[in-house]
């Protein structure tokens, strides 16, 4: 499955390098980042399904600072948990009878949840450093892996997670699936992309 996510960064069409450049902040590791978009990518590899979503965390949390109040920390915690469920991200043709197998979650954000739950007391002093880098970057980026039940009924993604977070404009999806390579800019108007 690896093998195949790298091939599909390798696959992806050239303007869409230009494009991430032309709209590449300063920040060279990490890429481009605009508030309002994010990238997903789709491999479905026999009866596996990866997603692999980039999205600044604004978008999903409507900060990128570390969160330094309880009502920061609660957003954070209940974007975790959503996102851990997966179900109101990310939607497959019912047919294909895909489940959520696997998450995996990475964020400065959910580091310093994470780091707050378990280490509170030992470095408190630590974290409130970093409580108000307000001009950071921050990034969440999400892997979700699916077993499809019926792979070849796999005719659409559908992405509810505009209904929730209205701050997502636009998603740039590329996916590389058994009928071929597959890309769309999808918004809340327009969430579904066809894999036929």
């Amino acid at each position: 499955m690896r093998r195949t996510l790298l091939a599909l960064a390798l696959a992806l069409p050239c303007s869409q390098a230009l494009h991430a450049h032309e709209h590449e902040h300063e920040h060279d590791s990490l890429g481009a980042h605009e508030h309002g978009v994010a990238s997903l990518n789709l491999v479905v590899d026999g009866n596996q399904a990866s997603l692999e979503l980039d999205s600044p965390a604004a978008n999903l949390v409507g900060f990128e600072y570390q969160p330094s109040t309880d009502e920061d920390r609660a957003t954070v915690a209940r974007v975790k948990a959503a996102m851990e469920q997966a179900d109101g991200l990310f939607s497959f043709t019912p047919a294909a009878g895909c489940q959520l197998q696997q998450v995996d979650l990475d964020s400065p954000l959910f580091a310093a949840q994470d780091h707050d739950e378990h280490d509170h007391h030992d470095d408190h002093e630590h974290a409130h450093d970093h409580s108000h880098e307000h001009g950071e970057h921050a990034d969440i980026e999400g892997r979700f892996d699916y077993v499809c039940d019926a792979p070849e009924q796999l005719e659409a993604l559908t992405l509810p997670l505009f209904n929730d977070y209205p701050a997502m404009q636009r998603i740039q999806v590329q996916a590389i699936t058994a009928s071929g390579q597959h890309g769309a800019i999808l918004t809340a108007e327009q969430p579904t992309l066809s894999l036929d």
